[in-house]
């Protein structure tokens, strides 16, 4: 199950970085305190009026006035805005400090063994979850040549960037399945390179490390390859990861590291 206290957080990152945002516009905007404006139509055109706050009188905005004008009205814009942020801000942290959905996982982790074998959770724990996972079974493609490269778990893959990021995998602890056969409509059934397991999320990704890309026709058939994954709704990023190299650009470990830091960690 996706952690959900973690998109409640960046979401509150998010409102501070706009509180922000709305701050540093407003700094700018000290000269126009005793500045209102008051807007009508007539006949269908739009009219722009200051309003003396003492007197309540009125007078139209002169065409000169536009700079100032718009100035003041994103600054009753950005006011706006600010009290809503701040707002939603306030809501969104007295729901956190109460909202805990592990209190739900607790629940079944306080059962008796006994009554566990009778129980059915309704959120499956990490550690069940991450097994069954690990345990699904399926037939491997078989690796024709005789080069072996094996990783520090025993999978056999098929060069040595793959052997590197298998390995940096384990080392992280991160599950995944070495060519796992999945369907696609239009291809019908495509064997990418890794389906990982973020054990976080519990969210999937499918990781392509494509070597020959100096290679044309390889970089062709391969470029076919990522518009038939788009087109399933695998897109980079969200729950497909690419990694390239060439004959002058070889893999490298750090390009590895991160991009299971970015993803899966």
């Amino acid at each position: 199950m996706e952690n959900y206290n973690n998109l409640l957080k960046k979401q509150l990152q998010e409102i501070d970085s706009m509180i922000a945002q709305t701050e540093k516009s407003l700094k700018n905007c000290n000269d126009l305190v005793d500045r209102r404006v008051f807007t009508s139509k007539s006949n269908g055109t739009d009219q722009y009026l200051w309003v003396d706050q003492n007197t309540r009188k009125r007078r139209y905005a002169k065409a000169s006035e536009k700079d100032i004008l718009r100035r003041v009205i994103q600054r009753d814009y950005d006011v706006s805005v600010k009290r809503k942020l701040l707002h939603l801000r306030n809501t969104l942290e007295r729901f956190l400090r109460q909202y805990d959905i592990d209190e739900i996982e607790k629940v079944y982790d306080k059962m008796s063994a006994t009554k566990k074998k009778l129980a059915v959770p309704i959120i499956e724990p990490d550690d069940v979850f991450i097994e069954k996972w690990k345990n699904i079974q399926y037939d491997p493609m078989p690796i024709e040549n005789d080069t072996s490269f094996y990783s520090g778990g025993g999978i056999r893959v098929r060069s040595k960037s793959e052997l590197m990021i298998a390995d940096i995998l384990e080392q992280k602890g991160i599950p995944y399945h070495y060519e796992y056969p999945l369907f696609l409509r239009k291809t019908g059934i495509v064997r990418p390179d890794f389906l990982c397991l973020n054990t976080v999320t519990r969210k999937e990704f499918i990781w392509e490390h494509f070597g020959m890309m100096d290679n044309i026709a390889y970089a062709n058939k391969n470029i076919f390859k990522i518009q038939n994954y788009e087109q399933e709704g695998f897109i980079s990023g969200k729950n497909l990861i690419f990694t390239f190299e060439t004959s002058q650009c070889p893999l490298s470990s750090v390009v590895i590291r991160k991009t299971i830091e970015e993803y899966l960690l």
